[in-house]
């Protein structure tokens, strides 16, 4: 009687060990499951996060160019300006009027030819 009592309980513990062996496999493949599920909710939202940021950046890249192209413009003006009082303070002569005499010479260059040809 004890050995068939002695089988029944070993009977008992190997079918009790393989539930728990089954549930804890189980468990794992849950728990395996739920992990991928949750990564692709995340990369689905990363994704969804990178795009609107990249929809914001060509927004800012609009205005940023659009501000530094104003801001270049600005320094190129005041740049020219502080050249050409350098310039003056140089030479004593306006840059606005050695662009008209310079232009004046080209005039007087080309009549010269003309003159020259026509002799």
């Amino acid at each position: 009687m004890i050995d068939k009592t002695v089988a029944k309980a070993a009977k008992n513990v190997v079918e009790s060990g393989e539930g728990v062996a089954r549930n804890i496999w189980l468990a794992g493949l849950g728990l395996y499951s739920r992990t991928l599920e949750e990564a692709q909710q995340i990369n689905d939202k990363t994704n969804t996060a990178f795009d609107e940021l990249v929809e914001r950046g060509k927004e800012v890249e609009v205005q940023a160019k659009e501000c530094i192209g104003k801001n270049a413009e600005k320094a190129t003006d005041e740049v020219e300006a502080g050249m050409n009082d350098l310039f003056y303070r140089l030479s004593g002569v306006d840059r606005e009027k050695l662009d008209r005499m310079d232009d004046k010479i080209d005039k007087l260059t080309s009549a010269v030819e003309k003159l020259a040809e026509v002799e």
